[in-house]
């Protein structure tokens, strides 16, 4: 078998039947698709029961996050490649087919990506991610450095590799899991890169991006991925002279967050912080924007 499709889900009975059928109108069937209910307390489980199949698996685990969901899909993949969907997104007919043929050309790599563009659940309207990821940061090796573009549906591992890189299952990480993981992958392997889009990120107010504005738990998500940047080794020679950069993208990006939500002096911190550390944080838009929340 190619591909294993790997769902984790919690509370998305009104949203996974649409993601279900979309991977489901694939025009290329080698795949399997292993649902993982991390503890959903909604009608999931009911919800699901007419796409369970031979090719549709469903386990349910209590919650441990989507870190934990992922990696116990992983352990029971049984194909050569390994796909984490997010269980509120919608596949393209040619997904599955697309990353096939990106692996047979490639010599079956050990990573690839593909892209995919953000749809507005109420409007329809899209916004392709590319316009933030540009040409020039696909050539660069540590091309993740400004930050996450990936997002899980676009990017696809070696099983093997999957199993031996599990995702941190450490809540207080939790919507940096994945963009953890992406860096940690880049410092050991090459990235196949591919600008076709594949897949629609869907932007509805539950998603756990939009829903996360407590102050503490902010700090401590950007906190604990510095944390664990900071203490791999490998990871820190791979970004060399560019960590420092790295450190004041993040900081900036919290500081933009604290100060969107209106926790401004939290926000001043942070951007004190991010000067402190890389003199080139005066020419991020970012800070620009931070600026602008906490003055008005």
């Amino acid at each position: 078998m190619f591909l294993s499709i790997v769902i984790p889900t919690y509370n998305r009975a009104h949203l996974i039947e649409n993601t279900l059928q979309r991977v489901l109108d694939q025009t290329c069937d080698d795949f399997e698709v292993i649902i993982i209910d991390d503890g959903s307390t909604d009608n999931t489980e009911e919800i699901i029961q007419p796409y369970l199949s031979e090719k549709v698996k469903y386990y349910r685990i209590p919650n441990s996050e989507r870190g934990a969901a992922r990696n116990r899909g992983t352990e029971l993949a049984k194909g050569n490649y390994v796909n984490w969907f997010d269980s509120d997104d919608e596949m393209l007919p040619n997904h599955v087919s697309f990353i096939k043929e990106l692996v047979e050309k490639n010599n079956k790599p050990e990573v690839l990506h593909v892209m995919y563009q953000i749809k507005d659940q109420t409007t329809g309207k899209t916004t392709t991610i590319q316009s933030s990821y540009s040409s020039r940061q696909r050539k660069r090796k540590n091309f993740l450095i400004e930050g996450n573009y990936l997002a899980c549906n676009p990017v696809i591992v070696r099983r093997d590799i999957a199993l031996e890189n599990p995702f941190i299952e450490n809540r207080n990480l939790s919507a940096s899991e994945d963009y953890e993981l992406w860096l940690r992958l880049l410092a050991k392997y090459t990235f196949v890169k591919s600008a076709e889009i594949t897949s629609y990120l869907i932007q509805h107010d539950e998603r756990s991006v939009n829903t996360m504005t407590d102050p503490d738990k902010l700090e401590l998500r950007f906190l604990t991925f510095l944390k664990y940047i900071d203490t791999n080794k490998q990871l820190k020679e791979f970004l060399g002279i560019d960590y420092s950069y790295f450190v004041m993208r993040n900081y900036l990006i919290l500081a933009v967050d604290l100060a969107y939500n209106g926790h401004k002096r939290k926000g001043l911190f942070y951007l004190k912080k991010a000067l402190r550390e890389h003199k080139r944080a005066l020419n991020q838009r970012v800070f620009w924007a931070t600026l602008k929340h906490l003055i008005f």
